[in-house]
């Protein structure tokens, strides 16, 4: 059994000062990766919360994730873990902190668009309590993959909804 290491994180805002080891985990976890001036705007948008998950024990970021979050609507728009950190239970912390967050602000509907072919992350997204509720046909150019929109309704009091 694998141990999970989200409890040796720190979740903090973003700030310009972290986009550079933002950048690099960006760099090597897309094919398309966001530009650092797309990170910038951003930062500024007053509707986003930018969330990076740095390692208690060295303060090095292993993660981060970027949301809008209009009246109760929560649009996931990037999330990503540095390659050598993942499957250690880290984007499950990032997440459910994440949420846990953008509920007590508000957020009760989660929507994302996930790569089709990305097993590993719609399997995070399901124990998550996310569900297909849609698909974007060619969504991302680079490749002509499809998308999967997910969803989660995460009300007050509401359960993680069931995967239809």
């Amino acid at each position: 059994m694998r141990r999970d290491f989200s409890c040796d994180l720190e979740i903090e805002e973003m700030t310009e000062a972290d986009l550079d080891e933002v950048m690099e985990i960006e760099k090597r976890s897309f094919a398309s990766p966001w530009s650092k001036k797309l990170f910038l705007d951003t930062l500024s948008f007053p509707l986003s919360f930018n969330l990076v998950a740095r390692k208690k024990v060295d303060k090095r970021i292993v993660g981060y994730a970027n949301f809008y979050l209009i009246t109760d609507e929560v649009q996931i728009l990037n999330i990503a873990i540095a390659p050598e950190s993942r499957r250690m239970g880290y984007a499950t912390g990032l997440l459910e902190r994440a949420i846990a967050m953008l509920r007590a602000r508000g957020g009760t509907e989660f929507f994302l668009e996930v790569r089709e072919g990305n097993a590993h992350a719609i399997e995070l997204y399901r124990k998550l309590g996310f569900r297909k509720v849609g698909r974007r046909r060619r969504y991302y150019a680079e490749t002509n993959e499809d998308a999967l929109v997910m969803y989660l309704k995460a009300g007050h009091g509401s359960d993680h909804g069931s995967d239809r």
